[in-house]
């Protein structure tokens, strides 16, 4: 029996990003070292505003989206989303300093950058300061001060002290004379950079999901295990310096869960909830973790791969 040209083309898969960087390191690796091919599927991602993802996930427009925290503080209303991949078990921020802040104490009257009240980069502000037995309510001011690049200028003219980073623009900042105050990835697990889907998507196209996440888990361990390789493609999709893009990389390997990857333990999910989703909604009680989360596809994939995983 012969194929025609049709069976033989590679089926499209949608993926909606919000931003592009380097936290979405596994999924350009898995284009570029051909792990998407080799599942039959065109990889085509997208940049789109966070407002709309949730409304194009649901409406079948894209197959996965990077916005797993939107997704379940939408799945928590009552969307039928669910978060079914993290490639990274801790966050990948760097609480950087302004050159005059040499310690996470010398924050105290302060003012930290964030990107919007309640969002990741104040809760990483926020950890960091709880870790060092200081109140974020009345120790520091945060202040909405947008992208990494007005940050960095805010940063220079005194605006604001401090303020988290992903890893390849920390290594920058670090070079240009910034301090590393503290790496989040040090200090205990926060599922990070996950992708979310719909649960019309879970049932219909369950097998063309469950290449895409195989193709993923395989990224993943390209990444840990094929160090040059992985440098390379990160140059060139991101286009720093070797020795940043090491310095990245080297923060992300602190994250990847060699023993559960793409996945993420239940009790370190419930903790995550908690944090950035119960707390902020002001729920009265945290949503079941079924309400969010789906990690079937995923453990299918581990379970053919030899993969143990975590539960």
């Amino acid at each position: 029996m012969f194929c025609s040209a049709r069976d033989l083309r590679a089926e499209l898969f949608r993926i909606a990003l919000s931003t592009r960087d380097f936290g979405y390191l596994p999924l350009y690796v898995g284009m570029r070292a051909g792990m998407f091919a080799q599942e039959n599927l065109d990889v085509q991602w997208i940049q789109v505003g966070s407002s709309v993802v949730v409304t194009a996930l649901l409406a079948g427009e894209i197959d996965v989206a990077g916005i797993a925290g939107s997704s379940m503080r939408a799945a928590a209303r009552g969307a039928p989303l669910k978060a079914v991949f993290f490639p990274y078990h801790r966050s990948l921020f760097v609480l950087m300093g302004a050159p005059s802040i040499k310690r996470v104490q010398d924050l105290k009257g302060k003012v930290i950058g964030t990107t919007g009240p309640g969002g990741t980069t104040e809760l990483a502000a926020s950890m960091v300061l709880q870790n060092h037995n200081m109140d974020p309510r009345k120790d520091v001011t945060f202040m909405n001060i947008g992208g990494a690049e007005t940050s960095v200028i805010a940063m220079r003219n005194g605006t604001i002290h401090a303020r988290a980073f992903n890893p390849d623009a920390a290594v920058l900042l670090k070079k240009q004379g910034f301090t590393e105050l503290a790496v989040l990835a040090d200090m205990g697990p926060w599922p990070w950079a996950g992708y979310s889907t719909s649960d019309a998507h879970l049932n219909s196209r369950r097998d063309k999901l469950k290449r895409w996440t195989r193709a993923m888990v395989k990224s993943l361990q390209f990444i840990k295990t094929r160090k040059d390789e992985t440098l390379k493609i990160a140059q060139g999709e991101f286009n720093h310096p070797r020795d940043v893009i090491e310095g990245a990389w080297e923060i992300c390997m602190k994250a990847i869960d060699a023993q559960n990857p793409g996945g993420v333990s239940d009790d370190d999910m419930h903790k995550n909830i908690d944090l950035t989703i119960t707390q902020p909604l002001k729920l009265s009680a945290s949503p079941p973790l079924a309400q969010l989360v789906d990690f079937s596809v995923l453990r299918e994939v581990h379970k053919e791969l030899g993969i143990a995983g975590r539960k």
